[in-house]
């Protein structure tokens, strides 16, 4: 048997074929020489293996070269079958055996020479956000760079938001829902959102950052951001886990501004910490309680089961995670789900390289302003479909009751055990406190409208109706030009960007992420 030592893809081609079964050194001798890679010689096509030789003889393929099967089988082989698949398929078609990191390897060549490599990325960065802007007037697209100590220009941070998302959160509640996901692709980081929820109750994305990680610097960076188009206001409210970088980032830059908790991290946390499910949903009924009295009652018995837990909660902060004590107004965001959702619909963009990462927001962004500009103007009716169906499910809770008449607009909401309730359809309060809170009528409010003829459009808040469901998607998203057609300046074009100074971690990347507490 002889073993060649040159490099180039066609010989490994050869190679391949050939060790698949030693005997075919007869058949690809001509083709080998007529390559010039290696002069055959009679000695050489005299050699024969005999059948123990080819038995025991164990084939290996390279990367690069199960690279090349991998795309011309698979169109798009990003999504293509997976490492551990591709070893069964080389195994099965081509009778090699090869290792898992070896497919690995391979998958990860053959989809950098479709979306290109990491490094190529970050050089394009700045004349994508150049074209990016010029396409979308208005939109904040800031790059942050740092200088090594050999004076190259790297990257750190970027920041992007679209004209379009800034015009229509005017038009929303104000509170935002701030979180971060990590990426997974050779120079890690972490992506930054900041959204909020539209008027029929969907996410609204309004912000995005990409750092390298979750620390203090890049939290304030990435707030700093923000406020410029979302200004500290003692009307907004922020709602995130309890992530010691925002809640620094959100006292410097947002002082004025109410920071609430998410039920969901905080109830992870007390299980964590006292190992009971059922503090834990104590935890979550004590948060979501919209009377004091109620609140009061539930965190008693918290104490009385455990009162570590009870002194953990109140060293917290109960006005950061108790509804009935938020200063702010939360509405229906008790929890950092929001973000939570972008996150998984951005799951298939954070495994690209940087510039596909935001090719990819751009592409998600651009679907969904269209598709809800068209659903928003379908609508007919006064109020959002998703409001309108939680009023329908407080209509069903209204059998039994009975109705006094104090004023025109006082009435007392008699319940089926005999508890009773004031409505004041002029202030938009009742004693139950849920209306006040949600700004949308409760079962007592709706009842308390039947009697005196009200329609219930006229009592859900502004934030809630039709119209402003619309105003919200009326601007669009553009994707970018093409950079040929347009005069870049010379310090976008000839900026030389390189990648974060940081070392890929050994082993296959995570998939999946450790719950968070």
């Amino acid at each position: 048997m002889f073993h060649f030592k040159q490099t180039t893809t066609k010989w490994n081609y050869f190679v391949l074929t050939c060790t698949r079964n030693p005997c075919d050194w007869r058949v690809r001798a001509k083709e080998i020489q007529d390559c010039g890679y290696y002069q055959i010689t009679e000695a050489h096509l005299q050699h024969s293996c005999g059948i123990e030789t080819r038995q025991v003889f164990a084939s290996k393929a390279s990367a690069r070269v199960i690279s090349d099967v991998y795309k011309a089988q698979f169109g798009d082989p990003v999504n293509g079958p997976r490492a551990r698949d591709l070893q069964k398929l080389v195994l099965e078609d081509l009778r090699v055996n090869t290792s898992y990191m070896t497919c690995y390897r391979a998958k990860e060549t053959a989809v950098n020479g479709v979306r290109g490599s990491d490094d190529d990325s970050y050089s394009k960065l700045p004349e994508y956000l150049y074209m990016l802007k010029l396409a979308n007037p208005c939109s904040v697209a800031d790059l942050e760079t740092e200088t090594d100590e050999l004076g190259f220009i790297r990257f750190k941070y970027v920041f992007l938001s679209f004209a379009a998302s800034i015009l229509g959160f005017r038009r929303l509640r104000h509170i935002i829902v701030l979180d971060g996901t990590h990426l997974t692709r050779k120079f890690k980081g972490v992506l930054l959102t900041a959204c909020g929820q539209d008027a029929n109750f969907q996410v609204y994305p309004l912000a995005f950052g990409i750092v390298d990680s979750e620390n203090d610097d890049a939290w304030i960076w990435f707030l700093t951001k923000l406020e410029r188009i979302l200004a500290d206001s003692s009307n907004l409210s922020i709602i995130s886990d309890r992530h010691r970088s925002i809640l620094t980032a959100v006292k410097h830059v947002y002082p004025r501004a109410h920071h609430g908790a998410c039920i969901v991290h905080l109830q992870r946390n007390v299980t964590s910490r006292f190992k009971n499910k059922s503090l834990s949903k104590l935890v979550g009924m004590a948060a979501f309680a919209y009377k004091v009295k109620r609140f009061r009652a539930i965190f008693a018995q918290i104490n009385s089961t455990n009162a570590a837990c009870a002194k953990y909660l109140h060293d917290i902060g109960i006005v950061t995670w108790a509804r009935v004590h938020f200063k702010g107004d939360r509405y229906n965001l008790m929890t950092s789900n929001a973000c939570e959702q972008l996150n998984k619909y951005l799951c298939e963009g954070r495994s690209s390289p940087i510039l596909e990462l935001l090719q990819f927001i751009q592409s998600m962004m651009t679907r969904w302003f269209s598709a809800r500009r068209k659903k928003s103007q379908r609508h007919k009716g006064i109020i959002t479909p998703e409001v309108d169906k939680e009023m329908t499910l407080n209509l069903k809770r209204a059998k039994g009751s009975k109705i006094n008449t104090i004023s025109s607009w006082s009435l007392e909401i008699i319940g089926q055990f005999g508890k009773k309730n004031n409505v004041l359809l002029k202030d938009h309060k009742c004693t139950c406190m849920m209306y006040e809170r949600l700004k949308i009528p409760c079962v007592h409010a709706l009842m308390a409208a039947d009697c005196v003829g009200l329609p219930y459009g006229s009592l859900v808040a502004d934030c809630f109706k039709t119209k402003a469901w619309c105003d919200t998607y009326q601007a669009i998203i553009s994707p970018e030009g093409d950079p040929k057609d347009v005069d870049i300046p010379d310090e976008v074009s000839y900026l030389v960007l390189l990648p974060p100074k940081t070392r890929r971690p050994s082993g296959r990347p995570k998939q999946v992420r450790y719950t968070s507490t």
